[in-house]
């Protein structure tokens, strides 16, 4: 009988708090509810039928400029192969004409100057470089040209 009673007292306990969640759920719902109205009398759907009129008449008018941007103007969807290989031919039978068949833009200069001529620049030195005039050549030096260093003797 205690066993009843402990029962029925977890059961009035377990509906009270199932009453007091429904409860704040009921005023977090009333609480979203009113502030969806608020946000709701801010949006209105002609303006967004008209928003989105005119991203449909931007995206015409994008297609319509690619559209003009690619076209194309005098050029034949099949080119005769024949017909511009005779094209090249005759280009080619102009070139031969030029001097030795090499166009007068890719033809050198007459007349190339001497750069070394004028700059007058001095020669580069080569070999291994002489001790200075009037510096005592006394200094013994290492096979890199580095003043050797002397070794003391060891003496027992």
């Amino acid at each position: 009988m205690l066993y009843n009673q402990t029962f029925n007292l977890d059961q009035v306990a377990f509906a009270s708090e199932g009453l007091k969640d429904a409860q704040q759920t009921m005023t977090a719902l009333k609480s979203a509810n009113k502030e969806l109205k608020g946000m709701m009398k801010t949006v209105k759907i002609q303006d967004i039928d008209n928003l989105q009129d005119e991203m449909m008449d931007m995206m015409d008018m994008s297609n319509e400029i690619q559209e003009t941007l690619g076209r194309s103007y005098n050029v034949p969807d099949d080119i005769d192969e024949d017909e511009l290989m005779g094209e090249l031919d005759a280009l080619e039978a102009d070139m031969g004409t030029e001097a030795d068949g090499v166009p007068s833009y890719l033809q050198p200069d007459k007349e190339e100057p001497d750069l070394d001529a004028e700059l007058n620049l001095p020669t580069a030195p080569s070999g291994n470089a002489t001790a200075a005039a009037g510096r005592a050549n006394s200094q013994v030096e290492d096979e890199l040209g580095f003043p050797a260093v002397p070794r003391a003797s060891v003496r027992s």
